[in-house]
């Protein structure tokens, strides 16, 4: 009976050029949608508390054997840079436990001012964490990782626990495809800076 239908569907199927009539389309006005509006578990990601912030275990895993970061802020742009180097770099710090033979794993890194500045500049609530999904980067072919401040869930502990987006995420799904990929691009001459140890 099997065999019968796969025979009828060969001998009655339109030849694969024609099911594959396919439409030439202009993505002009599509939007790009939002990695944030889909669960995210296991992509590399930072959140931010009012006194401290910590990488997840995927943005680990995307530098192997790294125990120590630089953390780059444009103010302009609002993007955070994570940028690998040694433990001995200016302004370096230990985003990770473990290393050697050990196993690296994540660690808090307690950050009080530098959080109240970051909360203060982009007038965030103290109530909520922030946690925003890391993009690899480049910069004259050094491997980077960037985060861009204005793209965020949040999260509330309490009665109310759960997660929230932005107000203004609820009318559009994305940005727009023209300046999808010009978004993510990095230049570290332009207006980058360094953390302080604070």
């Amino acid at each position: 009976m099997e065999n019968n239908k796969v025979q009828y569907l060969l001998e009655n199927s339109k030849p694969i050029e024609e099911a594959l009539d396919e439409e030439i389309v202009d993505l002009a006005g599509y939007q790009v949608t939002k990695a944030e509006l889909f669960a995210h578990t296991r992509e590399p990601a930072v959140t931010i508390w009012e006194n401290r912030l910590k990488f997840n275990m995927a943005c680990l895993r995307r530098f192997p054997g790294v125990t120590h970061i630089q953390i780059l802020i444009h103010p302009e742009q609002k993007r955070l840079i994570i940028r690998p180097c040694d433990p001995d770099t200016p302004d370096s710090l230990r985003w990770a436990i473990g290393g050697g033979e050990k196993e690296i794993k994540n660690r808090d890194l307690l950050c009080k001012v530098f959080s109240a500045r970051v909360f203060d500049f982009m007038q965030w609530s103290p109530q909520y964490r922030y946690k925003l999904l890391g993009k690899p980067a480049t910069c004259d072919g050094e491997v980077l990782f960037m985060f861009k401040l204005t793209d965020f869930e949040l999260f509330v502990s309490g009665k109310r626990k759960g997660s929230f987006l932005p107000e203004e995420w609820r009318n559009y799904f994305g940005i727009p495809v023209e300046q999808h990929e010009q978004a993510y691009k990095v230049d570290l001459a332009d207006g980058y800076i360094t953390t302080d140890r604070v």
